[in-house]
């Protein structure tokens, strides 16, 4: 019972953390208020995350943002459109480390990976 705690707590810092950890020299950074801001490059689309909580972030992909929240996941980070966690939402991120697949209306592109990242500056 107390690992459960302990991950339930932890994992919000230790995805804060991870995304702090991912940055190389070199790469272009961007700020958005003080929020971190993710770019993600996949094979046949890019798109923007801004994480505005650990519990939600902003999905930004063809001039049009959705803002999803965190759901569970065995392993890395999961977001979908309504919360829920079954498979049916109509948006859903998963990403772990610099990873990630997104689908969108039931296509998935699992090619996508974090080319640049952000933090806020305070």
């Amino acid at each position: 019972m107390m690992l459960s705690i302990a991950k339930k707590t932890l994992l919000p810092v230790l995805l804060v953390s991870g995304l702090a950890a991912c940055s190389s020299g070199g790469q272009t950074e961007s700020t958005a208020g003080n929020y971190h801001v993710l770019q993600y490059e996949c094979d046949s689309q890019n798109f923007q995350v801004t994480q505005l909580s650990s519990e939600q972030i902003l999905l930004l992909i063809d001039k049009t943002e959705y803002p999803l929240h965190r759901v569970p996941s065995a392993s890395g980070v999961r977001y979908t459109l309504d919360g829920e966690s079954q498979t049916d939402s109509n948006i859903e991120l998963f990403s772990k480390g610099r990873e990630g697949m997104l689908t969108m209306n039931g296509v998935t592109d699992k090619s996508c990976r974090m080319t640049t990242r952000s933090i806020p500056k305070g």
